[in-house]
């Protein structure tokens, strides 16, 4: 199993594939010019950021703190134990 830290040094083609091949995904919200899912891969949360424009991900990136949770927290329930504090 890979850790988040570990994730987020891979580069974004294989994250990308991690992610929709062994992620479960969990929700989705629009940002400007984006569609970000969110997924569940491991023991963390990963964001796949979608460009609208583009048809093509933008960023990947495995969240490592509670803030970047903040934007789902409204509309969804999510484990938060397992993701450190800022």
């Amino acid at each position: 199993m890979i850790s988040a830290e570990e994730f987020n040094e891979l580069p974004p083609h294989l994250q990308a594939e991690l992610v929709l091949d062994q992620g479960h995904y969990l929700h989705h919200r629009i940002q400007g010019w984006c569609k970000i899912d969110l997924y569940w891969l491991h023991d963390y949360y990963v964001e796949i950021w979608f460009l609208y424009d583009l048809k093509s991900i933008g960023l990947v990136r495995a969240l490592t703190s509670y803030t970047h949770l903040e934007p789902y927290l409204e509309t969804i329930k999510l484990k938060l134990s397992l993701i450190k504090k800022e």
